[in-house]
């Protein structure tokens, strides 16, 4: 078996079609189907099934496909320690970030990293929290940094970032700004423009809606801040955003802060990283150089060990 072939399904689990497969591991898109089809005669197994431009996998694919990640992420690992005895003057470090983070946090963070480590590629990828913590997972990423749970997963260790408070906001002139200060329950009044369901976010201001009997009126679901944003400004909706991310929006007079009585959402930004997974030197760098920026208190055992095994007792060097 050929471990190319296992990274392959990887792929093509991951991106949905052989060319964007193809495209990920930097070969040729029939290159992929010889390697695939070579594969399931030697398991003698059909492992997916290709219906048009949908690639669906079969019970036996779900099993392999397991395996072949945990390969995959095993061989990530070996190259990172691999990496790491020949010091910081080379290497690779993955990063995931929400757009937010990427804009207001990290750029400092970036500049010191790449000033102190030039030799060391440095890639980042932005998405939305889920996304970022399934790449956490599979072993795409060393480190992530997204919008933190209010109730921490055990296979994770984090580390909060900045913490920051969601308001809402509506285009000039909107009917709800007549009121002094608006009652909570006049929210669900009006079309809202949400996160897509399941976020992260999405779920902090549902919980806290929740808890007062108000449900909103979703009727646009979009990822992109700067999306909700300028669709509140053309006058489809209201919305509940970050501050920092809607402060000059509102100096500018394009969007207003509702003052809603009683409405009290924020949400944490923090580094994640998988509990338990090897953490190579070059990712423990930046969070040094994290820590030293933004004036973090980064836990002791993340910089000076490689890994942590289930809780905080235990380390393995």
């Amino acid at each position: 078996m050929e471990l190319r072939a296992l990274k392959y399904l990887v792929s093509l689990a991951d991106r949905g079609s052989f060319t964007a497969a193809a495209r990920d591991r930097y070969v040729t898109q029939p290159a992929v189907s010889i390697q695939l089809r070579k594969l399931q005669e030697e398991l003698g197994a059909r492992l997916y099934e290709v219906s048009g431009r949908e690639v669906r996998f079969t019970a036996a694919g779900e099993r392999v496909l397991e395996y072949a990640r945990r390969i995959d992420d095993l061989e990530r690992q070996m190259l990172r320690e691999l990496d790491d005895l020949e010091g910081l003057t080379r290497g690779v470090i993955s990063i995931g970030t929400i757009d937010a983070a990427s804009i207001y946090v990290l750029p400092p963070v970036f500049s010191a990293f790449r000033g102190r480590y030039p030799g060391v590629e440095l890639r980042v990828e932005v998405s939305s929290t889920l996304p970022l913590m399934a790449g956490l997972d599979s072993g795409r990423f060393d480190l992530i940094v997204g919008t933190l749970p209010e109730r921490q997963p055990g296979e994770y260790e984090t580390v909060e970032v900045l913490r920051e408070r969601l308001v809402p906001v509506a285009p000039p002139g909107h009917p709800l700004l007549a009121l002094r200060r608006g009652r909570l329950r006049a929210l669900a009044d009006w079309p809202f423009i949400s996160f897509h369901r399941g976020s992260v976010t999405r779920r902090l201001i549902e919980e806290v809606l929740d808890a007062h009997g108000v449900t909103l009126t979703v009727s646009m679901e979009i990822d992109s801040q700067e999306a909700i944003r300028n669709l509140v400004a053309s006058g489809l909706g209201l919305s509940i955003l970050p501050l920092p991310t809607v402060r000059d929006e509102i100096g500018r007079g394009r969007l207003v802060e509702v003052p809603v009585r009683g409405l009290r959402v924020d949400r944490r930004i923090g580094l994640m990283m998988r509990r338990g997974r090897y953490l190579p030197s070059a990712a423990r760098a930046f969070l040094q150089i994290t820590g030293d920026v933004l004036g973090l208190a980064i836990p002791e055992w993340i910089t000076t060990s490689r890994s942590r095994e289930g809780g905080r007792g235990k380390e393995r060097r």
